[in-house]
């Protein structure tokens, strides 16, 4: 049986709804039951409301799933429910689903031929092969389709095939962008970006044939004023157009620059290694407040080696024009903190310590968090190892490319079977940060762990660390999907893993309100 249902499908709790409310700290925690719902996709919040996609169940290649729309109000208080809509049809595969131009759009893709089908659903980065992409939009309030739906890609017309979608809002939402990523042989990719304040849409299709490099698609970013930046790196499951002997051991990075103004993207390139014993991994892309991107990586002595000697970060205007660059290095006094989590002693070294996000403040200042990430391997070699996610490292850095403060924040997580639940988010309050976090139980019974929130006070003071919730034995606050309201509320999902017929994840939403 294969499922009709994109990367980020998970069962939810949905519609029908127990309010729990908990005070702990100053956070104001309200929790949803659980539904019994096989699949589904958090949008997240749209003027003052949660939203989610459900589908009816797994669905085949002869019968894709039917869908609903759910709507919550904050604090789940109440809801509600579209009407079951028919699936999209035979021969098509659902993608992701955002708010563009004040409406729910949902993506999905689609093949004329049964022949066509494997391509596809190949489960390969890069290899699908998508002929047709659909867009459906609904109305958020009544979730009654608005209009038939647009076709925004199709093969013929734009001469490559597309292998998949990303999508990016802007800060203060005025801006949607669209990146439609080509087949992993092909040299071509189309960027839509619209403005949900006028519904203007530019849409162009891009080539970075001069390159002679196949690239992967890593990330993209569009700022309030609709400039997008989208970071690739050349593959290395792909022969490369040209061999060049003297770098052929290197790792490329090239990043885009495309806006409204339909001139040709700009484009920035890194190298790894930089030079001797400094290498690299994926660089972290973000696009402050004000429009300016920032570009950092981690660098290493070499690649094998676990020990960050620093960090490199860069800020451009826009088209690239470079504004300033800074390199961090933890402070040598967190050493004695740090060597409590190694396995082993390393010396002064933060080993197995990489770059998680960047935060962007007020206009044009910003917090660089840096968290411990380890895998221990398991000796019975049947069994999956253990994921390590323990201290961070924070730097707050002003407009003027300065640090004002670092931090060193202690936890202690470590678990065989949840590595989904772990990876620290934050988010800003004014220029307070707030990263949400789990941490193991102090009585250290497994599996069970503690939300946690640092706040990172804007003045630079020390951090305070306090308990949000405690988790249950089987359910655990996910981490990797996490939504923020314009009201200061935060949006969570809960899960824990079953098996049953048709579901292998429940979950409940849990939104923390901090006071």
């Amino acid at each position: 049986m294969e499922i009709f249902i994109g990367k980020r499908i998970f069962v939810i709790c949905l519609f029908v709804v127990l309010v729990a409310t908990a005070y702990a700290g100053g956070f104001d925690v309200k929790t949803s039951s659980i539904i019994d719902q096989p699949g589904a996709e958090v949008l997240g919040d749209y003027k003052g409301s949660w939203y989610v996609i459900g589908f009816e169940n797994e669905g085949t290649l002869n019968k894709p799933p039917r869908y609903k729309i759910f709507k919550y109000s904050q604090g789940f208080k109440n809801g509600t429910t579209s009407v079951l809509y028919p699936s999209f049809g035979e021969k098509t595969l659902y993608l992701q689903a955002t708010f563009v131009s004040n409406k729910i759009s949902i993506f999905y893709a689609k093949c004329g031929k049964r022949e066509d089908v494997a391509a596809l659903l190949d489960k390969r980065e890069g290899h699908k092969q998508l002929p047709i992409i659909m867009r459906q939009d609904y109305d958020p309030i009544t979730l009654e389709p608005t209009g038939e739906a647009e076709m925004i890609f199709n093969e013929e017309d734009e001469f490559f095939s597309a292998s998949g979608i990303d999508l990016s809002e802007s800060y203060d939402r005025s801006k949607t962008a669209i990146l439609i990523k080509p087949y992993y042989k092909q040299l071509k990719y189309k960027v839509i970006i619209t403005d949900n304040n006028t519904g203007e849409v530019f849409a162009k299709t891009f080539e970075f044939k001069l390159l002679k490099e196949y690239l992967k698609f890593l990330k993209m970013r569009v700022s309030n004023a609709g400039e997008v930046i989208i970071e690739t790196k050349v593959r290395d499951d792909v022969i490369t157009l040209t061999q060049n002997s003297s770098g052929k051991n290197q790792v490329k990075y090239f990043f885009f620059s495309v806006n409204k103004g339909g001139d040709e993207a700009k484009q920035l390139d890194f190298v790894s290694p930089v030079g001797n014993n400094k290498y690299f991994t994926d660089p972290v892309l973000t696009i402050l407040n004000n429009g300016e991107t920032l570009i950092a990586y981690d660098y290493f002595q070499n690649p094998n080696d676990a020990a960050l000697k620093g960090t490199s970060v860069f800020k451009y205007g826009v088209g690239f024009n470079a504004i300033g660059d800074i390199e961090l290095t933890a402070d040598s006094k967190f050493i004695s903190n740090a060597l409590g989590y190694h396995t082993f002693k390393r010396g002064k070294e933060f080993t197995h310590l990489a770059t998680k996000q960047i935060l962007p403040l007020g206009e044009s200042c910003f917090v660089l968090i840096a968290e411990y990430h380890d895998t221990i391997d398991n000796t019975d070699k049947t069994k999956a190892g253990a994921v390590e996610r323990n201290y961070l490292i924070t730097y707050r850095i002003d407009e003027n490319m300065s640090v004002k403060a670092q931090r060193f924040i202690a936890k202690k997580q470590i678990s065989p079977l949840f590595d989904y639940a772990f990876s620290v988010q934050a988010y800003a309050k004014g220029n307070d940060v707030y990263m949400f976090h789990n941490d193991n139980w102090e009585s250290d019974e497994e599996h069970n762990m503690n939300l946690q929130c640092t706040l990172l006070p804007a003045d630079g003071s020390e951090p305070v660390t306090q308990k949000v919730v405690n988790t249950s034995n089987d359910f655990f606050t996910s981490m990797e999907q996490v939504f923020i309201s314009k009201e200061n509320k935060v949006l969570f999902t809960e899960e824990k893993l079953v098996d049953y017929a048709n579901v292998t994840r429940e979950r409940k939403l849990l939104e923390i309100t901090i006071k």
